[in-house]
């Protein structure tokens, strides 16, 4: 009896740590996060008004929407080793400030020129956000109870979008001194990150040792937790423990690949979604922004049971690979009803919603059984980047593929591209997943299989 209640006892700590965790820092990370993306990605309903304003081509719009990644990706391995070093809570707040200048000042875009260099350090001033929260994250729960805080984090992807789209088509509807509309919004949308900076400072806290808002038994719960953890993952011997080792290493390669084409879909809905919208009948502003909304409505929801799930079975793979398997299916149904029925097509797009952000936390799930020590650092920020080179290449590719005429034709074979790409992550992170269980097995010298706690 008495062993019953000590364990018990001990899961009902594990609850109550991880609860104020997911509280204190999952939230706060989520508005943090909620914010960059709409800074990131509030050009596509800014593009309705503003590109007939500079005259921009669909090309060049997709060039400079692209041009954010380049920024990105230069400085993300970078970003990612500062903060391992001089800790999160600063350096997250470094960021969201010069993040929050930089999309301010996009008010001032004057011609496609303008538009490519802030746009370029937009990118630049983001740099490092994600690896740096899923590394900050990896340092407070332990991995097999980390893809539901992951989602409290990586939920804010569509909820940005479900509150920014009608958001950022409403404060269009301002004209104030003598601004566009689509300039107004940029500098409404631009100011809370500065104001979110110093939260950020107030209230993040840099490791568990020093969470004095957790109580002495929680706080040594959880350290000890996490150092039992770190010392199995330096004793198993078949996780990347340093960079060189990490980008060799064919999962972590795997999972960055499969990363990059993931992407792929998820920010072509982001930066062409409410164009393509547009097309599909005669809608107003705000309309678009509403319709723009619904599937990231879905795929919030999708995202928390995917996670919770994962978490509560143990299993990763399977949760990655059929809805991605469905998104697929989404994006193909898309494609064919962009000229028949809206609803199918919205449908459709939901489902792409879905497969691509909804498993976006048990994507990063499967790291902590490829990576340990100083190269979880690096081997994040390393799939990130080579991920992110996907928001160069997406919007600019249905960019040229979609053309500057009104027809659906060429949305559709654009749509089609990124079916195929999301395919092939579905596909990669198949194989990721039976990597990781031989390497497991081997590892425990068991046969090669592995319990689906580790997959």
């Amino acid at each position: 009896m008495s062993g019953n209640t000590g364990v018990a006892d001990h899961d009902e700590l594990a609850r109550t740590t991880l609860r104020k965790v997911t509280w204190r820092l999952g939230v706060l990370l989520f508005f943090v996060y909620v914010l960059n993306y709409l800074d990131r990605t509030n050009i596509s309903i800014a593009k309705l008004k503003m590109q007939p304003d500079i005259a921009l081509s669909e090309t060049a719009f997709g060039l400079g929407a692209g041009l954010f990644f380049v920024g990105y990706v230069l400085f993300e391995v970078p970003s990612n080793m500062i903060l391992y070093r001089v800790g999160a809570r600063y350096w997250i707040a470094r960021i969201m400030f010069t993040w929050g200048l930089v999309s301010m000042a996009m008010f001032l875009v004057r011609d496609e020129w303008s538009f490519y260099a802030l746009r370029f350090l937009l990118g630049v001033a983001e740099a490092g956000l994600v690896p740096g929260v899923i590394l900050y994250l990896s340092q407070w729960v332990p991995a097999v109870r980390r893809a539901r805080l992951i989602s409290v984090f990586y939920i804010a992807v569509p909820v940005s979008t479900v509150i920014g789209a009608p958001l950022s088509t409403w404060l269009m509807g301002f004209t104030p001194w003598g601004l566009t509309g689509w300039q107004f919004m940029f500098l409404a949308e631009g100011f809370p990150c500065l104001v979110m900076a110093f939260v950020v400072v107030r209230y993040l806290t840099d490791k568990p040792a020093q969470a004095t808002w957790l109580s002495e038994r929680q706080r040594a719960w959880l350290v000890a937790e996490l150092e039992r953890e770190d010392k199995a993952n330096s004793a198993g011997g078949h996780r990347a423990v340093s960079l060189r080792a990490a980008v060799r290493d064919r999962g972590v390669l795997g999972m960055s690949f499969a990363f990059f084409a993931m992407i792929i879909p998820l920010y072509a809905m982001a930066f062409f979604l409410p164009t393509i919208v547009r097309q599909m009948g005669s809608f107003s502003t705000a309309q678009i922004g509403w319709l723009t909304a619904i599937p990231y409505a879905f795929a919030a929801l999708a995202m928390w049971l995917l996670a919770r799930n994962s978490d509560r079975t143990g299993e990763r793979t399977r949760h990655y690979v059929v809805p991605a398997l469905a998104g697929v299916a989404g994006l193909v149904l898309g494609a064919l009803s962009l000229t028949g029925s809206p609803l199918l097509a919205l449908t459709g797009f939901t489902l792409a919603a879905i497969g691509c952000i909804s498993t976006l936390p048990v994507f990063w799930a499967h790291a902590p059984y490829l990576l340990s020590g100083p190269a979880t650092a690096t081997g994040i920020a390393f799939i990130t980047a080579v991920g992110n080179l996907a928001g160069f290449v997406s919007p600019y590719m249905v960019a040229l593929i979609k053309g500057d005429g009104p027809g659906q034709g060429n949305s559709s074979a654009a749509v089609l591209v990124t079916a195929v790409f999301l395919t092939g992550a579905a596909v990669t992170m198949a194989g990721v997943g039976r990597r990781i269980r031989r390497r497991s097995g081997a590892a425990a010298g068991a046969p090669a299989t592995q319990p689906s706690a580790n997959t």
